[in-house]
């Protein structure tokens, strides 16, 4: 919406109907998810062939293994060579970055919309939500995990062959994942005899959600819930548990205390240090319960949980507006206009392939469908009336290509 409000047209879709329209646009600003070395290089050939601009603003820019593996690959020398611009989360991935590759020039520390988003000023575009979810479940303590290699939807192999390339301990990974699963297991019964109210687990979307409805089945303060986005779920949460995943970075961002369950002497080499260090850690399931009960007799240190929201997620500084500044410069220095030739009948050509997808039931698209729940029409739509209910877009429209494309435009 703020872009658009610009004076941008925006596209917001699905990984393969924004690469799709790659292909037949001119001149454009490619906002980029993430950098994958041997997969991204094609794709941003194929942008700058378009007289298109690649523009990094990662999606997983931060939480990371203790010897950084995931943000040393994806912030390679080699996306240096293709992006114009790279907007990061904190200046500890800079440091990192420049000591690696040598590469300053071109980044800008912004942090990421997403946990700007949720500082206290915007809680207002949960608020609709979080009483909804109130209503329907009352007081109940949220359980997210993030196994998705070791339960994955599409099972061990998958992930191995899909991921391989990218954890060189893979299967160390889907193995302790299998750990972590059976403690949670361990700790959400205990959770359900102890504590007298609902206990909500969240997990991962690719992980086999079935597979923890099979095991809860019959203990009645137990759901398995996976709907929309998980914010309004933390602010409607009483208390919030994760192994070592992002929730607790959301968390920290809401004003919350995450608590972070991990099994006792853990490998430390293939769990995110980061969702630790701004959490209260227990490590077996009693620790837990005499924590929510007697909350009072434990300590944790706030600062320190701020200074790292600062130095990894630029806590304090105003991500969306820098970042809409920079692409406000590059628009200005690329001045040829844009050519959209052709772009309804690409429109129809992606609506004509939906339709054929509609019809077919297999593991992938089931995958993705599953992956982009949420991502709808009515939800945007929502999302933006809240906005506008704010004052805070007022001048922009949406219209809807298909079912996951969307264009945001300044009104005229």
């Amino acid at each position: 919406n703020l872009l658009a409000h610009e004076g941008f047209d925006c596209y917001l879709g699905s990984k393969s109907n924004i690469y799709h329209l790659t292909k037949h646009l001119k001149n454009y600003i490619y906002l980029d998810k993430g950098y994958h070395a041997g997969v991204s290089e094609q794709l941003y050939m194929q942008i700058q062939r378009n007289d298109g601009i690649v523009v990094n603003l990662d999606e997983e820019g931060a939480v990371d293994f203790s010897d950084n593996s995931t943000l040393k690959g994806r912030y390679a020398s080699q996306l240096f060579d293709y992006a114009n611009t790279v907007f990061l989360w904190g200046i500890k991935q800079y440091e990192l970055i420049k000591k690696q590759t040598g590469k300053t020039e071109n980044i800008i520390i912004t942090g990421h919309p997403r946990f700007e988003l949720l500082k206290p000023r915007f809680h207002y575009l949960y608020n609709q939500d979080v009483k909804k979810i109130i209503q329907k479940y009352g007081k109940f303590i949220l359980v997210n995990t993030n196994m998705s290699f070791g339960n994955n939807i599409k099972g061990d192999d998958f992930v191995i062959n899909n991921y391989g390339n990218r954890f060189k301990n893979i299967k160390k990974i889907v193995k302790f994942d299998k750990v972590k699963i059976n403690a949670f297991v361990e700790l959400i019964i205990e959770l359900s005899k102890k504590m007298h109210k609902t206990i909500i687990l969240r997990p991962h979307p690719e992980e086999a959600h079935n597979y923890y409805k099979d095991v809860f089945k019959g203990i009645d303060n137990v759901r398995v819930v996976y709907s929309g986005s998980v914010v309004p779920w933390l602010l409607a949460a009483d208390e919030v548990i994760h192994p070592d995943c992002t929730t607790a970075i959301e968390s920290s961002f809401l004003g919350k205390l995450p608590i972070s369950y991990m099994p006792e002497d853990h490998p430390k080499d293939i769990v995110t240090k980061i969702p630790l260090e701004v959490s209260i850690k227990f490590s077996n399931a009693p620790q837990v319960v005499d924590y929510l009960i007697n909350k009072k007799k434990y300590s944790n240190d706030e600062n320190k949980r701020h200074q790292v929201l600062d130095d990894y997620f630029s806590y304090n500084k105003p991500a969306t507006q820098l970042i809409i500044n920079k692409l406000k410069e590059i628009r200005i220095s690329n001045t040829s206009e844009t050519i959209q030739k052709n772009i309804w009948k690409q429109i129809i050509l992606l609506k004509l392939k939906e339709s054929y997808n509609s019809l077919k039931r297999n593991n992938d698209l089931d995958f993705v469908r599953k992956k982009l729940q949420g991502f709808d029409h009515e939800n945007i739509k929502k999302i933006q009336n809240i906005l506008l209910e704010n004052a805070i877009s007022t001048k922009t429209t949406l219209k809807k290509y298909n079912k996951y494309i969307f264009m945001f435009t300044k009104k005229q």
